[in-house]
């Protein structure tokens, strides 16, 4: 197995592993096209990375991160003007409460806890399913944590499901992170923000 920097002509692997892993999420129920522009998006961001991990040539799982969180959606958007403004001008007429509920949760944050967001954030990472229980997960991980060391981050952070996720939560504690906060995501989605220190 390898793990490597995804590449623009696999990000049609990256969104088939995102919808295998994240069935029913609200992002996955915007559709391949968004899915398609997100992670391009990513991969193409200097400030963000794009890692799979592959067997052969099969994408096993990727993880999607940026060196720093703070703003970070705004601009990614701001960057791909055109590509998010043509997927918001579909959803206006399609999926309206969608495109309210996009906007809405483009800062994860408690409203009462000040986060500056100075920190790295895993803003994705899948494993096929039929791959999973194999250490991939972990795999990528520890690559993110390489990768953000080598940018110069001291601190890591993801977001991860508050209600009914007691073995994701305790994988990531297993690997060092730690309840930052907890918050709401729109419309009523509790959620754990955690963090890990690395420097």
């Amino acid at each position: 197995m390898e793990i490597k920097r995804i590449e623009r002509e696999d990000v049609p692997q990256v969104v088939e592993v995102h919808k295998d892993s994240f069935k029913g999420f609200f992002l996955t129920e915007l559709g391949d096209h968004f899915l398609t522009v997100y992670y391009d998006s990513v991969r193409k961001d200097k400030k963000a990375i794009l890692v799979g991990l592959y067997n052969e040539k099969e994408l096993c799982g990727f993880f999607a991160a940026t060196s720093l969180s703070k703003g970070f959606n705004k601009q990614l958007i701001i960057n791909n003007f055109l590509q998010f403004s043509f997927i918001g001008f579909r959803l206006l007429f399609t999926q309206i409460s969608s495109l309210s509920r996009l906007f809405k949760n483009f800062t994860k944050t408690h409203k009462d806890f000040q986060d500056d967001g100075d920190y790295a954030e895993l803003l994705s990472i899948g494993v096929s399913v039929n791959k999973q229980g194999q250490g991939i997960g972990k795999n990528l991980l520890i690559e993110f944590e390489r990768q953000m060391l080598l940018r110069g981050c001291s601190s890591l952070s993801l977001t991860t499901d508050f209600n009914n996720n007691e073995k994701a939560i305790q994988f990531y504690k297993g690997l060092g992170y730690e309840v930052y906060y907890d918050f709401i995501a729109y419309p009523n989605r509790r959620m754990y923000r955690m963090i890990k220190k690395i420097a």
